[in-house]
């Protein structure tokens, strides 16, 4: 009998085969789950980030995050960032916070409606920011090094896609 995907002609899974990511019927297994694949892999990926951005810059990812939306945009306001982060309200509120504290945002209140806060980054911010980008250009060739530009480029669209079906 011939053997596809772990499974024979007639249908039954041999004791030692497992069944392929790709197979329509794939096995729920830390192995082989792509969901749990994507979520491994996003996680090695976030550390890498954390270690490059604390280490050399002091700055924690959330507040990374708000300030380069922030040079992004010009300028926002909480409930404005966090479709652009990622992040929820009260995250980027203590990034925000934090960067405050920093000098590397400026925080005034907004003129149409004086509950809400309008935050634009500094020009240290700003200057804090290149230096980070300088940085995570070679780190982001590191983490993506063997995969030439197609892939990366197929990559970014595979992923696009999974996030706008989520409505991300």
């Amino acid at each position: 009998m011939a053997v596809k995907g772990g499974k024979t002609a007639a249908g039954a899974t041999g004791a030692s085969a497992q069944v392929s990511l790709f197979d329509s019927e794939p096995a729920i297994g830390l192995d082989n789950f792509l969901p749990l694949k994507i979520l491994a892999t996003a996680r090695l990926v976030e550390r890498r980030l954390v270690k490059a951005l604390q280490g050399d810059h002091g700055i924690a990812l959330p507040e990374w995050l708000v300030l380069s939306a922030l040079i992004e945009t010009g300028e926002g306001s909480v409930r404005d960032l966090g479709a652009r982060t990622g992040l929820d309200a009260v995250a980027i509120s203590r990034a925000a916070m934090r960067l405050t504290d920093r000098k590397l945002l400026k925080k005034t209140e907004n003129r149409q409606d004086r509950r809400l806060v309008v935050l634009k980054a500094t020009k240290a911010g700003r200057d804090l920011a290149e230096q980070i980008g300088h940085k995570l250009g070679p780190l982001e060739s590191e983490i993506f090094k063997g995969l030439g530009a197609p892939d990366r480029i197929r990559l970014a669209s595979l992923l696009a896609a999974l996030q706008s079906r989520d409505g991300a």
